[in-house]
């Protein structure tokens, strides 16, 4: 049994906390035709991870999962596990079309780039320019670029909330008009700020280029110039799926095997994501590998050149080396360039994409002219198609080049840590952390030092007076470290550090409209619209104002408390520096004697009885 598998089943059984419940095993379809003429390459990464793939299907109760393996410009192996619809009998495969959700938004940056090229466009164009009717607060669209949009350096916040999952979405352009006066979460380029907004208001300048709306032009320009058949966007033109020419049959969407969605093997209605740029793709992985292959022979397809060399290099480069807080992390044109499971390969490209069942994930080896694609119709299948992609490009590089993955390293065992070390520590370090699930509390515990939040705690055995190791995290260290005047928690690895929590000062004290307003909120919420969070509440703990609620994208429900600092009597800022903080959150009259109804990125909420 080759070191890679050992290492896998390994990683596997520590995401999944060996919990074995759930029945029945992955089942293997048959192989693409695209794969056929080369069936006997990758052999051993096809049986291991086949093996893999059923395993944590198992133990995750993932219903069906599809995956394509690309090198160079040919898909060399692409298979499905499972069931893509357990009613219709349908087996997941290859072709099956999933909701990649955010994996639009490489595809969203890739037409802008195309734009650019036809001089349409120009990456230093401002918003004011660009969708000029858009007044957000303080003339912030006359500082942020088309740059900062594909980059997520704009300061916009992440998400708007208005429908943002829904059966009957409003057109998502409408989106300029609801946020007129809209605050910031950052400075433009201080700093990276993953935005599904900035990456929409991209799709509304794309559109507005040329003669064609944003689906159609992205379709016409993009999608079929790649050899992407069955993807498409919801108000785009239909998939085109590759059919004999005696088929009489169904055409179009009726033609294409789309997958259901499941929350442990139950089935369940996948919402639309509305704002389609940033999240509103489907498709099957012979798409996203067609998508990879593109950039892998730098924007060719054949003889025909769909996006230029240049382009594709830009989207691939960093463009954030400059930004002090993101540390190592490393950002392209709406490409995440560093990843901490594979940092030892290379250069490194990747993305995922959600919606609120389906689960999408592409990674690609520039320097290996290697990409994976996998897809699942389940919500507890994060993790697993995560280790699928990552175990499959190890796997594939050993058989590629004869390149072994590092040995793992064992868990360091927990040990009390010096009292030298807990007293220095402590005096530096100690205090409440913002990270992005929440507010997490570093210091003294039953005698040990401890970072402890509402989702999982970590016992820290220091090893000098700047942090130390976790027995969660094997080969990494856990650091505390000034920063453009923020005191950070990094996780380091090798030379790489990442950023995962800044220190929040001490909080002021709370005026008495504020701590009137402790206790229980209701969402409102709108016809169609299918909300992500349960049991929103307000709390004062230990003097600090937290914003909690029951994040419903994880399974169970994930409970997360946000820090939130004061502005004035009416207006908070969630404190942090990670995805979804920055935003703030505001009070206003509800009307007809309603009350007073929090607003949040679009979410409404009035105070429960």
């Amino acid at each position: 049994m080759p070191r890679t598998w050992i290492r896998a089943t390994l990683t596997a059984a520590t995401l999944v906390g060996l919990s074995l419940s759930g029945c029945g095993s992955g089942h293997a379809t048959t192989e693409s035709r695209d794969a056929a003429s080369t069936r006997a390459r990758y052999e051993e990464t096809r049986e291991s991870i086949t093996r893999l793939a059923r395993d944590l299907m198992r133990v995750n109760e993932v219903t069906g999962v599809s995956l394509a393996l690309v090198d160079g410009d040919e898909v060399v192996w692409a298979t499905g596990f499972g069931m893509a619809d357990v009613d219709r009998k349908l087996e997941a495969g290859p072709r099956t079309v999933y909701d990649v959700g955010s994996l639009a938004k490489p595809i969203t940056a890739a037409a802008v780039l195309q734009a650019v090229e036809r001089g349409e466009l120009d990456l230093d164009q401002r918003l004011a320019t660009l969708i000029p009717e858009l007044e957000l607060a303080g003339s912030a669209e006359q500082d942020i670029t088309l740059a900062q949009l594909l980059t997520h350096q704009s300061g916009l916040p992440s998400d708007w909330f208005i429908h943002s999952l829904s059966e009957a979405p409003p057109p998502w352009e409408q989106i300029v008009d609801e946020i007129q006066g809209l605050e910031l979460a950052a400075e433009p380029g201080t700093r990276t700020v993953y935005s599904n907004l900035g990456m929409t208001l991209a799709g509304v300048a794309l559109g507005r280029a040329g003669d064609r709306p944003y689906e159609q032009r992205v379709t016409e320009t993009l999608l079929r110039p790649a050899g992407m058949r069955t993807a498409y966007f919801a108000r785009g033109p239909e998939p085109e799926p590759v059919l004999l020419p005696t088929h009489d049959g169904p055409h179009g969407l009726a033609a294409i095997e789309h997958a259901a969605a499941y929350r442990k093997r139950e089935a369940r209605l996948d919402p639309e994501f509305r704002m389609a740029p940033a999240g509103g793709l489907h498709a099957s992985v012979l798409d996203l590998a067609a998508f990879a292959r593109l950039l892998l022979t730098e924007g060719r397809v054949g003889a025909t050149e769909v996006l230029s060399p240049a382009s594709v290099e830009a989207m691939l480069s960093p463009h954030n080396d400059e930004l002090a807080l993101d540390l190592d992390h490393s950002f392209g044109y709406a490409w995440f360039l560093d990843h901490a499971e594979l940092d030892w390969v290379g250069r490194v490209a990747s993305h995922g994409g959600r919606t609120y069942y389906h689960h999408a994930r592409l990674i690609l080896l520039p320097d290996h002219d290697l990409a994976v694609a996998v897809a699942s119709n389940s919500l507890t299948a994060a993790n697993v198609i995560e280790s699928l992609a990552v175990e499959t490009l190890i796997l594939a590089l050993q058989e590629k080049h004869g390149l072994e993955a590092p040995a793992p390293i064992p868990s360091v065992e927990h040990s009390a840590s010096q009292t030298e070390h807990t007293d220095a520590f402590l005096d530096a370090h100690a205090g409440d952390y913002a990270t992005s699930i929440g507010v997490s509390r570093v210091g003294l515990h039953e005698g040990e030092v401890w970072s402890r939040a509402a989702v999982g705690s970590s016992r820290l055995t220091l090893d000098g007076p700047d942090g130390g190791t976790v027995e969660a995290m094997p080969g990494a260290r856990v650091r505390f470290l000034d920063e453009a005047e923020r005191h950070l928690m990094v996780v380091q690895r090798g030379e790489k550090q990442r950023r995962t929590g800044v220190r929040l000062e001490p909080p002021a004290p709370l005026s008495e409209q504020w701590r009137a307003r402790e206790g229980r909120w209701t969402l409102i919420e709108r016809p169609g619209e299918v909300s992500t969070i349960r049991a929103p509440a307000l709390h004062v703990v230990n003097g600090r104002l937290t914003l909690e609620f029951l994040g419903l994208l994880e399974y169970p429900p994930m409970p997360v408390a946000m820090a939130l600092r004061p502005l004035d009597d009416a207006r908070a800022r969630i404190e942090g520096l990670a995805r979804g903080q920055g935003t703030i959150v505001e009070f206003r009259d509800g009307g007809d004697g309603d009350g007073e109804h929090l607003w949040w990125a679009g979410r409404e909420f009035c105070r429960r009885d």
